[in-house]
């Protein structure tokens, strides 16, 4: 059957034909759904575009987000460049094809987009695209399948030192208590006030404002476990994982230094993993490159998940010295 691939602004995409195809491809995840780039790319900054290949009955077959920033490249006038949005971990080519060729969709995008500053996959190249640089990454992924008992034995002795510790505070401290919610300011200034401090370049309003209505649209999808430890009714640390397909996110989370000391993550972590374990579901810690978060994740036994960086730079000459010259002063 004859496709064509075509580049469509996100006005012109059939969101319901779209999302149908990411829900029914092997590559499944909820980063690739419209609704949830629409909610990441809130500010007017930024933009997607899809990448879809059209068979003859009109039929979405294939599709591949492109996420786009408006940027001063070296200074010149703004212009749209293909970069990674918070809360979106990677993208992929999403197909009801199985053995889909994904390689004019990622020629495309590089072609018609001269710079890319990060665009993040778990498509494995078996030959790199010309002009881009590909780094591998990994998060670390927890198969939830085989039981709470399992999971347990395989937590590092500390990760069980510390749940341990946790599960005292809670038990001899009637002033611990488990809250779930729906209200994600609490978790927002929780992370002002502990950790957007320790941000190179700092946190910029409208992310957090992004942050309220990516909420709000996996609230009222069902999709979000939003939930709170509380000492004497003060809020001291917060998780929000969010489950879609056979794929649970821990995708945000921040305490304050009485609920650090307290070891409540590992608490909320643990409690998560009771409620789900024996289901066929894989927990994403969603790791970042910091090793002692790393170290964190992987002593609930986690393992590592690969996925892939993509950056590529067809300025001309004159934009590439002054890029050079921008980075250095």
């Amino acid at each position: 059957m004859t496709k064509t691939l075509k580049i469509i602004p996100r006005h012109q995409l059939n969101a319901t034909a779209w999302d149908a195809c990411v829900a029914a491809s092997p590559q499944r995840i909820l980063y690739g759904y419209s609704w949830y780039l629409d909610a990441v790319l809130l500010s007017p900054d930024w933009k997607w575009v899809g990448l879809v290949s059209i068979d003859e009955a009109g039929r979405y077959r294939a599709v591949m987000p492109v996420p786009l920033r408006r940027k001063r490249v070296a200074g010149i006038v703004s212009q749209w460049v293909v970069h990674q949005p918070f809360f979106c971990q990677f993208l992929d080519v999403f197909s009801l094809d199985e053995s889909v060729d994904s390689t004019p969709f990622f020629q495309l995008m590089i072609e018609t987009f001269r710079y890319g500053s990060v665009y993040c996959t778990r498509q494995q190249f078996d030959k790199q695209p010309n002009s881009t640089s590909i780094r591998k990454l990994t998060t670390h992924t927890l198969n939830l399948s085989s039981g709470y008992s399992a999971i347990y034995q395989n937590y590092s002795p500390n990760r069980k030192a510390n749940h341990r510790r946790a599960q005292r505070e809670f038990r001899d401290n009637p002033n611990w208590e488990m809250l779930d919610s729906i209200d994600p300011e609490p978790l927002i200034t929780l992370f002002r006030e502990n950790h957007a401090g320790t941000i190179d370049g700092s946190v910029a309003d409208w992310a957090y404002d992004m942050f309220s209505m990516l909420l709000r649209e996996l609230t009222k999808r069902g999709l979000a476990t939003l939930r709170y430890a509380l000492h004497n009714g003060q809020i001291e640390a917060g998780a929000l994982f969010v489950q879609e397909g056979n794929r649970i996110i821990y995708l945000f989370n921040a305490a304050s230094e009485i609920g650090r000391k307290a070891n409540v993550r590992t608490l909320l972590i643990d409690q998560l993993i009771q409620e789900k374990a024996g289901e066929t579901f894989v927990l994403d810690f969603e790791s970042p490159t910091k090793s002692s978060i790393r170290d964190f994740y992987q002593s609930f036994g986690a393992i590592e998940e690969p996925f892939w960086t993509m950056r590529w730079n067809r300025l001309t000459a004159l934009e590439r010295g002054l890029l050079r010259l921008k980075k250095r002063f």
